[in-house]
């Protein structure tokens, strides 16, 4: 019993952490144009009023700098997005080319969400997720 116990405790211990977006479920997060959201890799979101959906489709570079760390150069991330079917590669940092278009949408790369220490980067298993944000063009 008490073995249970304390299996459960770390069950409800690991629920409890906080997720990048909080939302649930398999439907897409629905976001609003010009509020800023977060997506992981693999998640797919719907804009709010229209048909475009984004997904976050690759990590393709993170040698971004983690914040516990002092490095010479702030590093690059660079992560392939979906918008509608149309790839584009958006990236922050040293190499930084953070917004990109598709119609009349200007899709932004604001930040790195998580993974953002050097353990958390190490571990290889870690699901990145990323804030950006939709306007019109």
């Amino acid at each position: 019993m008490n073995k249970f116990l304390r299996v459960l405790g770390v069950v409800l211990v690991l629920a409890s952490c906080d997720d990048p977006n909080p939302s649930c479920c398999d439907e897409p997060q629905l976001i609003v144009l010009g509020e800023s959201f977060s997506i992981k890799e693999g998640e797919t979101v719907e804009v709010e009023s229209s048909t475009v959906t984004l997904t976050f489709s690759e990590l393709l570079n993170d040698s971004l700098c983690p914040y516990d760390t002092t490095c010479l150069t702030n590093g690059t991330l660079a992560i392939t997005i979906n918008i509608s079917g149309t790839n584009k590669t958006l990236s922050i940092g040293d190499q930084s080319l953070p917004t990109a278009t598709y119609k009349n949408y200007t899709i932004e790369l604001q930040r790195l969400i998580y993974p953002t220490k050097s353990d958390e980067k190490a571990n290889n298993s870690s699901t990145y997720a990323v804030q950006m944000v939709i306007t019109r063009a």
